[in-house]
């Protein structure tokens, strides 16, 4: 089994999952209290499936977002990895979402906008290719204020993508077309279905326990 976490954003999301499927997926919107749930929902999640058992890794979204979301889930995976004995891998939580995309939506646009907001009017972005799935590298995350991001791809073919309704209203506003943001969530099952993609031992390992380094704002922090 593979379990994934992410509380980046103002939503927590978990799931549990194996090569071929996800057996257990759950995303809500908590704004705050992260650590709260999470640590309920896994505790549920033990007595239903006993997880940890049978785990073969754990996932986690590092971020960017808020400082006190990405650290939950990251501080949370790394210790259920050590006391384990797992190997720990994550991906973008940026990534995570722009995954929502369908492959047949994707393929129409030149880029992949996932976008998620910041603080003081500001969102975190990454630009992405259709088939940006396949690729082991990690995107440069950018950061600034949303008329920025309108600027500089201003003409050209983007789909955003974003769960917040008033980030994809304003760029849609500016002649951007977006995915709907219902479908934008940063769900955890999307860490399993890109470990699939990319399985490979660089990523996901036991060193990652002691060297994975998440997005904690604007900055990047060991």
């Amino acid at each position: 089994m593979i379990l994934a976490l992410d509380s980046s954003t103002s939503w927590l999301s978990i799931a549990l999952g194996s090569a071929d499927e996800i057996f257990f997926h759950l995303t809500h919107y908590t704004q705050k209290d992260h650590s709260r749930w999470l640590i309920k929902h896994l505790s549920l999640l033990q007595k239903e499936f006993n997880w940890e058992k049978d785990l073969e890794a754990v996932l986690v979204g590092l971020g960017p977002g808020s400082f006190t979301g990405v650290k939950i889930a990251n501080i949370v995976a790394k210790g259920i990895a050590y006391s384990l004995e797992k190997p720990l891998g994550g991906f973008s939580t940026l990534e995570v979402i722009a995954h929502q995309v369908p492959e047949r939506i994707a393929q129409d646009y030149e880029i992949l906008l996932p976008v998620i907001k910041h603080k003081k009017k500001e969102v975190f972005w990454m630009e992405l290719s259709p088939q940006f799935q396949e690729c082991c590298s990690f995107p440069e995350i950018q950061v600034g204020p949303e008329e920025e991001v309108a600027t500089r791809y201003e003409g050209r073919n983007v789909l955003v993508v974003t769960p917040w309704v008033d980030i994809a209203e304003f760029l849609e506003s500016k002649g951007f077309s977006f995915f709907a943001p219902r479908e934008s969530l940063p769900e955890a099952r999307g860490l399993i279905e890109l470990y699939r993609r990319r399985e490979n031992e660089a990523m996901v390992n036991r060193e990652n326990i002691f060297t994975l380094v998440p997005f904690y704002g604007s900055k990047v922090w060991g």
